[in-house]
């Protein structure tokens, strides 16, 4: 995950998906965007690195500790991301739906 911007710049922050959909991903990290920011995450998926375009929505930090869930959404991406982005989540339905 990578914020832009002059505050909370960040080029390399961690994270754990804890769920993703059709409106957005929830992430898991020690280093959170602030809401509104826009956010580039990169998925690596095999050996291939997708960057996607993203906006921070939501961030909560867990209770008193150092990690913050972290809500973002797929509205700041393009075309091109939004289909690879139906793709793996046809994939992961397909496989959620299999016994």
């Amino acid at each position: 995950m990578e914020t832009k911007g002059t505050l909370n710049p960040n080029n390399q922050a961690f994270c754990t998906v804890r769920d993703v959909s059709r409106s957005g991903i929830g992430l898991e990290t020690g280093q959170p965007p602030l809401v509104g920011q826009g956010v580039v995450l990169r998925m690596a998926i095999d050996d291939t690195v997708h960057e996607l375009k993203t906006l921070a929505t939501r961030v909560m930090r867990r209770g008193n500790t150092n990690f913050y869930e972290v809500g973002l959404d797929w509205s700041s991406c393009t075309p091109e991301q939004l289909e690879f982005l139906r793709e793996v989540l046809t994939i992961l339905e397909h496989h959620d739906s299999t016994p």
